[in-house]
């Protein structure tokens, strides 16, 4: 990727990335302003008050690994390559993210350990704009 260009989300609302840097990257959630309660992807509604009055926030950078698994099979139109492993971070505003890990010797994974997002780059588009996908890998 051309990091001069830039890198954008390959689906748009579930991360935003600051600067055009990919060390400057955040998920994007909602935050209830009647109940408290925090949600990943962002939503309109709330889940638990049933209420519309949803803020977009920026979620915390940095979770636990609440559990993983390794995948040896790929689906059909798939952008990443076998074996890779996913697993469910739990960030410190209560939410659940799933997400691919990296950053790391698929042995290494364990649960409980600090993980921080990051990017992957999976292709660019016309202009030559990075199309990259949120992942989260474990704390230097």
């Amino acid at each position: 990727m051309d990091e001069g260009k830039g890198v954008r989300p390959l689906k748009e609302g579930l991360f935003e990335v600051s600067d055009s840097s990919p060390q400057n990257v955040h998920l994007v959630g909602s935050k209830c302003r009647d109940c408290g309660c925090v949600f990943f992807p962002k939503r309109e509604i709330c889940f638990n008050c049933g209420k519309r009055s949803l803020e977009k926030v920026p979620l915390s950078t940095r979770g636990k690994l609440d559990t993983f698994t390794i995948v040896w099979q790929v689906p059909p139109g798939a952008l990443v390559k076998a074996p890779y492993a996913i697993g469910r971070i739990l960030l410190p505003e209560g939410v659940y993210v799933g997400s691919l890990l990296g950053g790391c010797d698929m042995d290494d994974l364990e649960t409980g350990m600090d993980m921080e997002i990051g990017l992957e780059d999976l292709s660019e588009d016309e202009e030559g704009i990075g199309l990259a996908a949120f992942i989260f890998k474990p704390v230097a």
